[in-house]
């Protein structure tokens, strides 16, 4: 590849893996209602981007490939096929393909042998042409296919377009065009054809016959508005029909009902690399770290206008972080938008019907954990199909619908962010999981009046622990479960778990919506700062407002509500003596934390205020050590350990 192109590899590859995604999405789309176009639509367009991109950049076999995926959707594009089960499989297994040869393209090998699923591509494409002979001279060759053109209503035009002189991307701005016409009506057809004009084989005039009810001046500003549009003339073809005169029911393009279909990207953003990205992230840690020093200056200062000035910087310094830490913000749907493939490839190899429904792809979390969920949701996805739907002829005798159901959302509460995977199969056996839990030595036989029913279904977390009889391919709901805990706990966050018996399971799991700058209540123990995440303190409590009192020879507090809540205190926690003989020390604090779905009371010496602080992680030599999860450097210079309210209270378990 010459120096000039591969300047642009890594836009290349980032964009195409847009497109192999909206193809993914468009052909699962069509998999569940093959009669709708228009997911053939998204996928005929990324095929054929795809195509024009790797060609620009010197990958023939890219391009010789996304050729004939492109050839066999023009197929079921102009009703010469339907896409039925076997060819939504091929055309899966090109989009793998294709993902690989890029790869591979993209750093010079030739190894991936893409000779066997070319030659079913094109087998399959000459094969429904042989069925239907279509004529070279057929109008339907150069027709925008829509659903529902026969009956549609109002009145046909022509409108004339003109791109501007010098347009280079003559066929993207003329595609835009015309599907801004579409969604007002019908197109009818496109002068030249449409594969004309995506091969910019027109200079810079086309014409579109569309029928709508919209005026002959709303459709000229319609094309006027897409860039690059030079001049646009409409001239009126044929009158509405008066009413009663029109024939067929159909309904107007507009008022169709569509289906939600990832569209191919029409904007331009500006790509910045995720290293860039960190270094301004650390930068601006850095300057609220400056920022905390200066005002602990200004505080001894007495100054005015050093108070003002310092104002000002607060300001901005909390906008700019702000800003920059909204970067870092990517919806969850671009971890979730992968999983829809899987879910079906998965349950068509089972034998198992199952629909995967999501919800929540717009809410944001910081890129840092989303990178780190993918794998976990993978093993919830995969155990739930697996052990947790039944087959279509046991959820028939059961009484249920035979395709199963799987939700993934996600939600936001207050600093946190939750994701729930929850399936409607035969649900976990609480009687058989205890029974296993017995046998393998994890827990004493006697003491299950001790566990509540979620403290059972946790049991499943532990290392190696499974309901199977027998390895499967893919396992049972156990085995992996502790990777998904260990994970989750890492990344800051808790896991639960609940199931009713023949009616499913619920996994939800909860974690921190950024890892790089949070709100802390920062305490202080023995002359050494702390940190708190404020995401777990429920309210601060002075001793005097709750009673003591002893449960099982441990020390309780009892709240004015008269809810027992087990204490600690932080000194004993980080491994200090007490501080008198008698093994008490007065605390001056109660920090309540809700931990893992429990409450939990931390005395401490005293409080210091909340603050909003950078974590810096530990150096590995401290890695595995409970009760601590980073570090920060506060105002005056000096470090505060943040507390990791997860295995902080594990030395009293």
């Amino acid at each position: 590849m010459s120096d000039d192109m591969s300047a642009y590899r890594d836009v290349f590859l980032s964009e195409s893996a847009e497109y192999l995604q909206a193809i993914t999405d468009g052909l699962l789309t069509l998999e569940a209602n093959p009669s709708d176009l228009e997911p053939v639509e998204t996928i005929f367009r990324g095929a054929h981007s795809l195509k024009g991109m790797a060609a620009a950049m010197g990958y023939s076999r890219t391009q010789d490939l996304t050729h004939k995926m492109e050839s066999l959707m023009e197929t079921v594009r102009s009703r010469q096929q339907v896409a039925d089960r076997t060819l939504i499989d091929l055309m899966l297994r090109a989009t793998d393909a294709v993902r690989d040869v890029i790869a591979e393209e993209s750093s010079g090998g030739e190894a991936v042998d893409i000779a066997p699923v070319a030659a079913e591509l094109v087998t399959r494409a000459e094969g429904s042409e042989a069925k239907r002979a279509i004529r070279v001279d057929d109008p339907a060759r150069d027709t925008i296919e829509i659903a529902g053109a026969e009956g549609s209503e109002g009145s046909l035009y022509r409108a004339r377009i003109t791109l501007e002189q010098g347009c280079v991307l003559k066929g993207v701005r003329a595609y835009m065009a015309i599907k801004r016409l579409s969604h007002m009506g019908t197109v009818v057809e496109t002068a030249p054809g449409t594969r004309e004009i995506e091969d910019e084989q027109f200079d810079r005039t086309f014409d579109v016959v569309l029928r709508t009810k919209s005026t002959a001046e709303t459709v000229r500003v319609a094309a006027l508005a897409v860039t690059e549009v030079d001049n646009v003339e409409v001239e009126l073809l044929e009158s509405a029909p008066a009413p009663g005169e029109s024939k067929g029911s159909g309904a107007p393009l507009g008022q169709q009902r569509r289906r939600d279909v990832p569209k191919l990207s029409e904007t331009q953003t500006v790509r910045i690399s995720i290293g860039h990205l960190d270094t301004i992230v650390n930068l601006v840690g850095e300057l609220v770290i400056v920022r905390s020093h200066l005002e602990a200056i200004a505080s001894g200062a007495g100054r005015q206008d050093l108070s003002d000035a310092l104002g000002v910087l607060e300001r901005i310094s909390a906008e700019l972080q702000a800003e920059v830490m909204q970067t870092r913000m990517v919806p969850v749907g671009n971890i979730f938008n992968r999983f829809p493939r899987m879910v079906r490839d998965l349950a068509h190899d089972l034998g198992k019907d199952v629909t995967l429904e999501m919800a929540g792809l717009d809410i944001e979390l910081d890129r840092t954990v989303l990178d780190e969920i993918g794998d976990p949701i993978v093993h919830l996805l995969r155990n739930s199909i697996d052990h947790g739907i039944e087959p279509p002829e046991e959820r028939q005798h059961a009484g249920k619908p035979g395709r199963g159901r799987i939700r993934l959302y996600a939600e936001r509460e207050r600093e946190q962010m939750r994701i729930t995977v929850e399936d409607d199969g035969r649900g976990m056996d609480l009687d058989r999981i205890w029974r296993k839990a017995c046998e393998r030595g994890l827990v004493d036989r006697n003491a299950r009046e001790s566990y509540s029913d979620c403290d059972v279904f946790m049991l499943v977390c532990l290392p190696g622990f499974s309901t199977m009889e027998e390895a499967t391919r893919i396992s049972g709901r156990g085995v992996g479960m502790d990777v998904v805990k260990g994970k989750i706990e890492y990344l800051g966050g808790s896991i639960t778990l609940a199931s009713k018996p023949g009616m499913g399971t619920s996994t939800t799991l909860s974690l921190p919506l950024t890892l790089a700058i949070i709100q802390a209540l920062l305490v202080a123990d023995r002359g050494q700062v702390y940190a708190v995440p404020l995401g777990v303190v429920e309210e601060v409590l002075s001793e005097d407002e709750v009673g003591h009192a002893t449960v099982d020879g441990r020390p309780v507090v009892v709240l004015r509500d008269g809810t027992p809540v087990s204490l600690c205190r932080l000194d004993a926690l980080c491994g200090h003596p007490p501080r008198d003989e008698h093994g008490k020390a007065p605390r001056d604090h109660l920090v309540l934390m809700r931990v893992g779905g429990s409450m939990r009371a931390l005395a401490v010496e005293s409080l210091i205020g909340r603050r909003e602080i950078v974590i810096k992680p530990l150096s590995p030599l401290f890695r595995g050590t409970h009760g601590f999860g980073g570090a920060t450097v506060l105002g005056d210079g000096r470090v505060a350990l943040i507390l990791d309210p997860r295995t902080l209270f594990l030395s009293e378990a």
